[in-house]
């Protein structure tokens, strides 16, 4: 009993430490017959990967094709759409690349063009720049993790700042 049981503890461990803490990244990481789950928490198995999207037979009984940065690997934890991870966010208006790149450094500092500087983030969402090229921005965190940025001070973000994937 206490053998089935140790057994028990070691797979355990393994499986914590071997799941990923994010979404798929490539479509290398889309493997058939790895157990996936969506943004809305529909969970199921990959069957195939057919012209850049990840088909997954999900436990529901349906079937749904996916980009692969929309899954994670069951019992990986959700990145949250509603902070700002370290990276770098390319920055898109009206679909077009502004180039310019938005960096996060950490959980209050950025960088921006030629410059740099601090920011926080409040309770609605919005990202208060303290300095640096994007202090006169109004700035939003926005569903991807993406981040909003306006020059009028209202609530249409007509800049878009995507997290860069893989």
């Amino acid at each position: 009993m206490k053998l089935k049981a140790l057994t028990s503890l070691i797979l355990l461990g393994l499986a914590a430490t071997q799941a990923p803490a994010t979404e798929l990244k490539t479509d290398k990481d889309c493997v058939p017959g790895v157990r996936v789950v969506d943004r809305n928490g529909r969970a199921g198995t990959i069957t195939a990967i057919d012209n850049g999207m990840c088909q997954v037979n999900r436990d529901e009984g349906t079937r749904g094709g996916y980009l692969v940065w929309m899954l994670r690997p069951e019992g990986a934890v959700r990145q949250a759409d509603d902070t700002l991870v370290p990276g770098t966010y390319p920055c898109h208006s009206a679909g077009n690349y502004l180039f310019m790149d938005v960096v996060i450094k950490d959980g209050s500092a950025y960088r921006s063009g030629q410059g740099g500087g601090r920011y926080r983030l409040e309770k609605d969402g919005g990202i208060v720049f303290e300095g640096g090229p994007l202090a006169p921005a109004r700035a939003k965190v926005l569903p991807g993790p993406r981040i909003g940025l306006n020059m009028d001070g209202k609530d249409f973000y007509n800049t878009s700042c995507s997290l860069k994937k893989g």
